[in-house]
């Protein structure tokens, strides 16, 4: 994935201009391609050099949203509040995707591993809802793909890095998810 953003030049060509004709641009935008529903838009014209000179702060803006890092403590906490606003869904069987936690593995772009006990349990919604919330909560990555990756983890390998035992009074929560065991 790459950083983007979206550019429309003339815009000095566009007639009978009014308050909403920008917002009803954005939003044919946004339903032309919702596989970059995440990249800024500029409206340009070169011919009168209206907004230009904001095309480098965009492209520059999205270069270091591209290279961000975020803290594995601050991602899952967002997580975490995501998660609890709206669970994973359950199938029809009863199973339900746990997710333990997450890390940042990568940038260029944003690459965020997480750890769940079966990632076949996490449907497409869910991982767009994520994406969503990750973006809403964090500033930075306005013009940059995440790349999100689910990665199944045994509750056995999970309860061998807490300190204690489930059920022992307290010491043995999964942090940040006390719910995931």
């Amino acid at each position: 994935g790459r950083a983007c953003v979206i550019i429309c030049n003339k815009w000095d060509a566009v007639l009978d201009k009014d308050s909403s004709t920008y917002d009803k641009s954005v939003k044919y935008f946004r339903t032309e391609l919702p596989q970059i529903r995440w990249a800024p838009i500029l409206f340009v014209s070169a011919a009168t050099g209206q907004r230009c000179g904001k095309i480098y702060d965009a492209v520059d803006s999205a270069i270091v949203a591209h290279r961000r890092r975020i803290s594995t403590s601050v991602l899952n906490e967002v997580l975490r509040d995501a998660v609890l606003w709206q669970p994973p869904p359950s199938r029809r069987n009863g199973a339900q995707a746990k997710i333990y936690y997450a890390s940042q593995v990568s940038t260029r772009p944003p690459t965020l591993v997480v750890f769940v006990n079966d990632p076949k349990l996490v449907n497409d919604n869910y991982r767009r809802y994520l994406d969503r919330k990750m973006r809403e909560s964090l500033d930075g990555f306005e013009s940059t793909p995440i790349r999100w990756m689910f990665r199944g983890r045994r509750v056995r390998d999970v309860t061998r890095n807490m300190n204690g035992t489930p059920g022992d009074g307290g010491s043995g929560t999964s942090f940040p998810f006390p719910h995931a065991i």
